[in-house]
This record gives structure tokens, C-alpha cells and sequence, in this order.
């Protein structure tokens, strides 16, 4: 019996949909807080750990986009913040 659920490739469980939606809802969080401070942002998701990319002026927006992931993954057990300050 096929499922009706799509899945991005490379994972058969549904796992990587539920990825892109939490990476969807960190993506949002982030612009809501950080209000256009962040350019260039890139989320990436993968068993409990998020991963933040992208460039911000100063270290305060950089914080921000960490507190605004934060804000919407309890259950994710590491976030890495590599925005770039500059």
C-alpha cells in the first residue's frame, strides 16, 4: 500500500518533513524577533541539533536569532550559532 505522505529524499520515515517544518518555524521565529537583522539566514536541522548560518552586524542580533531558536525547540538538545558577525 503506498503512503500519501511525501518525504524529501533520502529519508523513507517522514523524519526530514518534520525537519523542514521545524526548520520553517525557526526560520519565521527568527525573522519575527530578529526583525530583518539577520541576512542570508540558513537553518539546518538534524537529530536534535539545529545549526544557524548566515551574517548580522552585531553580536546582539546574533543573540537574538540563538534566544528565537531556542524560543520554538525544546526537545532539540544543541543549537550552533554560526552567524557571522560583520
Amino acid at each position: 500500500m503506498a503512503s500519501n505522505t511525501r518525504t524529501e529524499p533520502g529519508l523513507a520515515d517522514g523524519s526530514s518533513r518534520s525537519h523542514r517544518d521545524l526548520r520553517l518555524l525557526i526560520e519565521a521565529n527568527i525573522t519575527r524577533l530578529a526583525r530583518g537583522r539577520i541576512r542570508d539566514l540558513r537553518v539546518a536541522c538534524s537529530e536534535g541539533r539545529v545549526v544557524l548560518q548566515g551574517r548580522s552586524r552585531t553580536y546582539y542580533a546574533k543573540q537574538l536569532a540563538q534566544q528565537a531558536a531556542l524560543d520554538v525547540t525544546p526537545g532539540v538538545l544543541l543549537v550552533v550559532n554560526s552567524i557571522v558577525v560583520s
